[in-house]
């Protein structure tokens, strides 16, 4: 019996050593043959044909557009995986160890897997009482709540996956999307802040302040923050009229903002006023010379390139541009890439047959399309808009189309609401108004004010 127990196991051991990788002769060559589907979404079933593969997973690699796929199975003449998520690329390579000391074997089909992204919309933050009311409240994000999203700026990379809120009066907080929590970094502490920005470099938070005033210029009206203080001590940039909108230009840094009088947009240390030995605030130029103004909150939103700028508000019914020129380095007399001037509504179009209601906010967003085509401009434009109640998407050249957001599958017949799912056919969003990308995750963040969340849309 003492004998028998050793055989034993040493039978089972040497079963399970065969059956291990079953289906691989090491004297025969490794074939492959076709791989189908050749189109899919993430998580699409994808089967590669062909034989002597084994069916050890733990030596077979699959990548698929650049990303390791999750292999599944093998019984030796087909290999099942599953399409990893960002497979764009579109090459199918097949690594398989070796065993005793034979080497790998590595194959890349000619033809490519068709990557479709599948966007869809969630929800980041949202905790209401019994009447949908938001309030402030930090924390992880899964007790967090938020009033509203008036502003959102992806934070300097360097410190890493951050989203900073900022809401009208009250402040600014930090969404951690890595320890998953939201905090406050400071409360109102002046007048009322609209928006934000910081610098090219990320060192530099940069606070317009609506101060109220309209001609007096001895009140501070920007402030800024150090990313060495943790951005938490604000100390005054500058003084002048109330300003609801700032942006720095990523060459020289050089700052631009917004002001109440006619729609003013000023460069900071514009001009130098030899009486005073100052330098002092330029208007670039006056948007009420464009259209009526007075009263409205212009935002400006900096290309990535720093060649032009958008400028959006809510009592204007457009999409406005205005050029950079390096020569002066200035803003010019902007002019309207799409929307009218004088009508609103709700149309997808080109150019001034589109129609906006009350757009609040933007941010540029790299196409990888345009990039691999060689065009001159690889941004596109995603816009919020308040009343319609969706994201809108804006091409270089002012191709309006709606992203996401209006779905009427129900039978309420309501485009608006809290919904969460494909992105037209399933989402609906009530007064989104903040909006911010990260690039490297692919994935939008937008604060609504009726919902009192923070949603996201992003790419599976």
């Amino acid at each position: 019996m003492k004998h028998f127990i050793p055989l034993l196991l040493l039978f089972l051991f040497s079963c399970s050593e065969s059956e291990k990788n079953i289906g691989h002769d090491p004297s025969k060559p490794i074939v492959f043959e076709d791989f189908s589907p050749k189109e899919g979404s993430v998580r699409t079933r994808l089967y590669i044909t062909g034989s002597n593969f084994g069916n050890d997973v733990s030596r077979i690699h699959v990548n698929v557009g650049g990303k390791e796929a999750k292999v599944i199975g093998s019984n030796g003449t087909e290999i099942y995986c599953m399409v990893p998520k960002r497979a764009y690329d579109g090459k199918v390579t097949i690594t398989i160890d070796g065993e005793n000391g034979e080497s790998a074997t590595d194959f890349t089909f000619e033809d490519e897997f068709t990557y479709h992204a599948k966007q869809t919309v969630g929800t980041l933050i949202r905790n209401v009482d019994e009447d949908g009311n938001g309030s402030w409240i930090e924390g992880p994000f899964a007790d967090a709540s938020v009033y509203g999203g008036d502003w959102l700026v992806m934070g300097p990379p360097q410190d890493g996956k951050k989203v900073y809120l900022g809401t009208y009066g009250g402040g600014i907080y930090v969404l951690d999307l890595e320890t998953e929590t939201m905090t406050k970094l400071f409360g109102k502490l002046h007048n009322d802040m609209q928006t934000f920005t910081f610098t090219a470099d990320g060192d530099t938070l940069l606070i317009p302040d609506d101060n109220g005033q309209g001609t007096n210029t001895d009140r501070p009206n920007i402030y800024y923050a150090l990313r060495s203080e943790s951005f938490r001590k604000q100390h005054v940039y500058s003084y002048g009229t109330c300003s609801y909108s700032v942006v720095s230009h990523p060459d020289d840094r050089t700052v631009f903002y917004t002001s109440w009088i006619r729609g003013g947009v000023y460069k900071k240390d514009g001009q130098f006023n030899a009486t005073t030995g100052k330098w002092e605030p330029k208007r670039c130029f006056e948007l009420g010379n464009l259209v009526q103004i007075d009263g409205a909150h212009p935002h400006l939103i900096m290309h990535p390139t720093g060649k032009y700028m958008y400028i959006v508000c809510e009592q204007v019914t457009a999409v406005l541009r205005s050029d950079y020129n390096p020569i002066t380095k200035e803003f010019e007399y902007p002019r309207v890439i799409a929307g009218h001037l004088s009508a609103t509504g709700y149309t997808d179009g080109v150019g001034g047959a589109a129609r906006f209601d009350r757009i609040y906010a933007g941010v540029f967003v790299k196409n990888r399309e345009y990039e691999a085509a060689g065009k001159e401009d690889i941004y596109d434009f995603y816009a919020t808009e308040k009343w319609n109640c969706d994201v809108r998407k804006i091409t270089p050249e002012g191709v309006v189309t709606t992203f996401a957001g209006r779905s009427n599958s129900s039978s309420d017949g309501k485009t608006y609401g809290y919904v969460d799912g494909d992105l037209r056919q399933e989402a609906r969003f009530n007064q989104p108004i903040g909006i911010t990308y990260d690039e490297e995750m692919e994935t939008f963040y937008i604060g609504e004010l009726e919902n009192h969340d923070i949603r996201y849309i992003t790419t599976e």
